[in-house]
């Protein structure tokens, strides 16, 4: 820790405690206690609370101790066979203030959120039990008793002659009071109250148990409260407990600081406890929220990629069907077919193959948004989501009713002589108006953002809806569907080229074959005669068979043999060469009709599938809009991240606080 924050660090843990409560409860709830703290600390004397379980006789016993120190006893304060008492009144009698509270196990919850709320500001405690002691209530006596009950782990007992426990009614145990077997149930008594706290509080710090007969047999019951009188109590001086209880309480009166001190410590760690409770639980709520948030997002993610897995599946099928229909269309079309023939057989063709892939395509969609649907709306339930839900239900509410502009609530006002304005219950609503207030301020402070956000995530249902579900009919498209022969207008040419691809090019044919001339018999005759010219032999061949021109000799004869050998070989060596480059030339020329023929294809493939898939495509897009409408936006999420990580902090400071609590 550096050197400037030490010096800011508050040295009193009552102080620390105090601040680390303001974090998670708001200035509100802070200032709340603070006035009720100031309230107590402005207390002359020290507050004596009655508490104890419901007819264990507090009233009565309080009326006694009023009566004996000659105070008034208030009209509150008065006793019957039913419920009395329904709030933690005061009044001050002898150097004490009394408290008397609503009994414990009354079955109202909020009489024991009054009498826990008073004996958070008690600088002494009365703990007034009925003869089975600690029996009643004995986890919840014993961590009063111990101290444990404002600290499990840290108890903060009351000190020494501050906790007095009382068991009242002795009167009525089936002894005559006053007798040895009375005195003796007394004895029992307090040894058996002695054995139920000493293993808990310590044997030396176990205090002493006062039993007392507040109203010897309800003689002074049917008086009315303010007439009461010692003299109302004319019996049971020697053996009713009263005195001996009187001069322990009477002396506290001396001890205000002292008992104060202990008071501030106890009120500030059942209250900090109690914050740390409301704010764990703000806290628990805030992630349920995000976790909530974050499925709904995960979901629509693992929707949306399946709605793409099957566009792209459904895309690349219809691309292998028009391809391989063209294909056949073109290899089937007969030389003489001319192209309006051509486009009518293809336009049947087309419309059947793209209908059927239409109608299975449109119904995987539908089918993705239907199951997409009802997996949100089963999930819906989940705490998580609930969560999230009443969140955004909250900020909707918030823009409906512009409540940017509504004034804060005041912080109760709690006057000197007031009762403790904030128990369990109330601090937990403070906790949980800190962290609206927080997130109402955010979204005031950027309304259009979060109106925008709201409208895409708000209205994901209503876009659900117009999605049919598997096996219903599509709506029609909100354009005319594009005409089925529309493409035929640019694909002539492709559609020539590629039935050209079976028709020998003229041209070529032409340019490439093999000279007429160069066929036959006459072609070496004719490379012959020029050879013999050319070599300067007298006559041709030919005349030498039909005996014209000068005999030849043998020797002649013979050269003349080989040479038109030579010939022959040199002209079909020619002539192959000749075959085989044409050959090789028809080939790459019909490799190249293939590929202009594969490329007409795709191109007009791509053109057709543009068309057919303009419906298909929207019926995709609005699926899509529906599923991403369940990812919450960043104006929703992150002021909620923004105050789960605030809750984190405080509860974390508070938890620690707590932990430094001094034993």
């Amino acid at each position: 820790m550096s050197a400037a924050h030490a010096a800011q660090e508050p040295h009193d843990w009552a102080s620390r405690a105090e601040t680390a409560v303001r974090e998670v409860t708001g200035p509100a709830g802070a200032a709340a206690l603070a006035g009720s703290w100031a309230a107590i600390a402005l207390r002359p004397v020290p507050t004596v609370v009655l508490y104890g379980p419901q007819n264990a006789g507090k009233t009565s016993l309080l009326r006694r101790l009023l009566a004996e120190d000659g105070t008034t006893v208030p009209g509150w304060a008065a006793v019957s066979a039913r419920k009395e008492t329904f709030a933690a009144d005061a009044v001050e009698s002898g150097g004490l203030r009394y408290v008397d509270t609503p009994g414990l196990m009354s079955g109202d919850p909020l009489h024991t959120e009054r009498a826990e709320t008073a004996l958070a500001e008690a600088d002494a405690l009365l703990l007034v039990l009925n003869r089975r002691g600690l029996a009643a209530d004995r986890p919840h006596l014993l961590a009063v008793a111990t101290g444990s009950h404002f600290h499990a782990d840290r108890p903060r007992p009351f000190p020494a002659g501050a906790l007095l426990p009382v068991v009242t009614m002795a009167d009525r145990w089936g002894a005559d009071p006053g007798t040895e077997e009375f005195d003796e149930l007394v004895r029992e008594t307090r040894s058996a109250l002695h054995a139920q706290l000493a293993p808990h509080t310590g044997e030396r710090s176990t205090p002493a148990a006062h039993v007392v007969v507040a109203d010897p047999y309800q003689m002074a019951a049917g008086v009315p409260a303010g007439e009461l009188r010692p003299e109302h109590y004319p019996l049971g001086d020697a053996w009713d407990g009263i005195a001996a209880l009187r001069s322990a309480l009477h002396a506290l009166a001396g001890r205000t600081a002292e008992l104060r001190a202990h008071t501030r410590t106890r009120f500030w760690t059942r209250h900090a406890a109690a914050a740390l409770d409301a704010g764990r639980a703000e806290l628990a709520e805030a992630e349920a929220a995000l976790a909530g948030a974050c499925r709904q997002r995960d979901r629509a993610l693992l929707h949306e990629a399946r709605l793409d897995a099957a566009c792209a599946a459904a895309s690349a099928r219809l691309r292998a069907l028009l391809r391989e229909e063209l294909a056949r269309l073109v290899d089937a079309a007969p030389p003489a077919e001319g192209d309006e023939a051509l486009r009518r057989r293809a336009e049947n063709r087309l419309a059947t193959t793209t209908g059927a892939w239409r109608a299975a395509a449109a119904e995987e969609v539908r089918r993705l948004a239907f199951a997409a649907r009802a997996e949100t709306a089963a999930a819906a339930a989940a705490p998580g989501n609930e969560a999230f839900a009443a969140y955004v239900d909250e900020v909707v509410e918030l823009l409906r009713s512009d409540a940017a502009e509504a004034p804060e609530p005041t912080v109760p006002q709690v006057a000197p002589a007031g009762a403790v304005w904030l128990g369990l219950g109330p601090l937990a609503l403070a906790a949980r108006h800190e962290t609206r207030r927080r997130l109402r301020e955010h979204h005031a402070e950027h309304p259009e953002e979060t109106r925008r956000a709201l409208a895409d995530f708000t209205a994901g249902e209503a876009r659900d809806g117009d999605t049919p579900a598997p096996g219903q009919a599509a709506p029609p498209p909100d354009d005319t569907a594009p005409d089925p022969g529309a493409w035929h207008t640019e694909t002539g040419p492709a559609a020539d080229d590629g039935g050209a691809a079976d028709q020998p090019d003229a041209s070529a044919s032409d340019t490439s074959a093999p000279d007429a001339s160069a066929s036959g018999a006459a072609a070496p005759d004719a490379s012959v005669s020029d050879a013999f010219d050319t070599y300067g032999f007298p006559g041709a061949p030919a005349a030498a068979g039909t005996g014209g021109g000068a005999p030849a000799g043998h020797a002649a004869e013979a050269m003349v043999g080989l040479v038109e050998e030579a010939l022959v070989f040199a002209a079909w060596y020619h002539l192959e060469r000749r075959t085989r480059k044409q050959a090789a030339d028809t080939a790459r020329e019909a490799a190249r009709r293939a590929a202009r023929r594969r490329a007409a294809i795709d191109d007009l493939t791509e053109r057709i599938a543009a068309g057919r898939e303009e419906d298909w495509l929207r019926l995709v897009a609005a699926t899509r809009t529906a599923i991403r409408a369940g990812i919450p936006a960043d104006a929703l999420m992150e002021p909620l991240r923004a105050e789960r990580d605030r809750l984190r902090r405080a509860v974390g400071t508070l938890d620690r606080v707590l932990g430094e609590l001094p034993l």
